[in-house]
């Protein structure tokens, strides 16, 4: 036991050891938008201008939006986040150690699991590979992001299930043993649910929760009931955003793009570039291809629930193309049956020579270090952090901007100031004169202009400050008031 106690420190020191960059930064680093906008809704939570039923974000989409809700995602994890607000003092350490500590869980979970199906040998080396593969070491524990809450709740459910249910036996449990195996099923649907209504494409770990029942002889209704608490949450958060009449249909662009996954130069791009180069990293790709064959040929039975999981994995490339082939973070959700896979490839390497396996590891790691280092080194240009500064010395706090530059809507997150930034109408503000007139009836009180770095027509901007006076000018805005 304390071996294993061992083995498992090791992998949670090296991964979390790699996690630990851009620690103390503001979280400006890969995809800074969606960073920024999560920590402000954690922010807005924590201080008590927003509940969990009526969360608020800084950028306001669509531009009707005119309060700033928050409804892409159940804000479990801004939940979190919010917590360790209260308790840190706002300190950017709080978010920081929950990431660190979903990613202990995830890892954790990952490897009892493993050891369940397929021994403790596998399971140290998936808990390794998991924490080494490129997305997840920048997603899953470093960025301010949801995707490590769902992976983390999605994989403690499996870790509970797979523990309180004996595989295959024909002994009946005692009344008390059945009586915690309700309550324990009950817990592992409740994270299932939680991790689907935190991303919704978790839910492609289904079939492994079904398999687990099913081998576990369960009755019918425990079926059931993992299904209506896997998507319980989920369906009452978008009954509930529905209800208050929230429209996000702008965000349906995830969905778009369908006939690229069918032109052979763009399929080949997104599972080259994004899918095994940026998310699985190729030094873990190829144990994984290692690990397929190994299993062919030992008719490995013990992997058919991974082998449900990854055939899932296309129908969600189909349902959600875009999202898949824009952002690496969509893929967070299927690395544990790929690490799964590629550790059985690992560990026949190493049954043949521990040398060259561990040399694989060595490359794992330089593959993991190299590849993710670039979403580490992302930066966001250093004036954006000036902008916020003097956006929040200038601007009161309640007030609502529209920042005049297209598609950035980080200064006024870091700010924590609502508003609006230029791009389609009617998601955000058209870079046009009617748009600005349009927008006296949306509530805002401030136009910024940032000098220098503005996406609007000189000529354009003259009429709007005709309209709009200058209000104050500081060393690097312009800003305008609303009469």
């Amino acid at each position: 036991m304390r071996k294993k106690v061992l083995w498992i420190l090791l992998v949670l020191v090296l991964g979390v050891a790699l996690r630990l960059r851009n620690f103390w930064e503001l979280p400006i680093d890969a995809h800074p938008m969606r960073q920024t906008d999560t920590e402000c809704v954690a922010y807005f939570l924590a201080k008590g201008e927003s509940s969990f039923f009526l969360p608020k974000a800084c950028l306001i989409r669509p531009v009707t939006n005119k309060e700033g809700l928050f409804f892409l995602e159940a804000p479990f994890y801004e939940g979190l986040l919010a917590l360790s607000y209260k308790v840190g003092n706002f300190s950017i350490l709080g978010p920081r150690v929950v990431n660190l500590f979903l990613y202990v869980v995830a890892t954790v979970s990952l490897i009892v699991f493993v050891e369940k199906l397929l021994g403790w040998k596998l399971a140290i080396v998936s808990g390794l590979l998991f924490s080494l593969t490129p997305s997840s070491i920048f997603f899953l524990g470093h960025a301010i992001h949801p995707d490590v809450l769902a992976v983390a709740a999605m994989m403690l459910g499996l870790a509970i299930l797979v523990k309180i249910k004996s595989f295959g036996t024909d002994v009946p449990p005692s009344p008390s043993q059945g009586t915690i195996n309700i309550v324990m099923l009950i817990i592992g649907g409740v994270l299932l649910g939680v991790a689907v209504a935190t991303r919704p494409f978790a839910l492609i770990v289904l079939p492994v929760y079904f398999w687990i029942l099913w081998k576990s002889k369960s009755k019918w209704w425990n079926y059931g009931l993992i299904l209506i608490l896997g998507v319980g949450f989920y369906g009452l958060w978008k009954w509930w955003s529905i209800r208050i009449g929230l429209n996000a249909d702008w965000e349906n662009w995830v969905l778009e793009g369908r006939e690229k996954l069918f032109d052979l130069g763009y399929l080949k791009n997104f599972l080259y570039k994004n899918v095994v180069g940026e998310i699985i990293g190729k030094a873990i790709f190829a144990l994984f291809l290692l690990g397929s064959i190994v299993a062919v040929f030992k008719k490995e039975k013990r992997l058919i629930p991974i082998v449900g999981w990854m055939a899932i994995i296309p129908v969600y490339w189909l349902m959600v193309p875009n999202g898949n082939m824009t952002h690496q973070y969509y893929g967070d959700v299927y690395i544990v049956p790929i690490v799964i896979v590629a550790a059985l490839g690992l560990g026949f390497v190493l049954e043949k020579s521990r040398l060259l396996a561990l040399i694989l590891v060595g490359l794992v790691i330089f593959n993991g270090y190299r590849t993710s280092d670039y979403l580490f080194s992302d930066k966001v240009y250093p004036e954006k952090i000036v902008y916020a500064k003097e956006i929040e010395e200038n601007i009161p706090e309640g007030s609502k901007v529209i920042y005049m530059v297209k598609s950035d809507s980080v200064p006024l997150s870091l700010a924590h100031r609502q508003g609006w930034m230029l791009g389609e109408w009617p998601t955000d503000v058209s870079p046009t004169i009617w748009a600005f007139m349009e927008m006296r009836h949306m509530g805002f009180d401030y136009i910024v202009e940032p000098k220098g770095s503005m996406d609007m027509k000189r000529e354009d901007v003259v009429v709007i400050e005709e309209n709009y006076p200058l209000w104050k000018e500081t060393e690097n805005l312009r800003i305008l008031k609303k009469d």
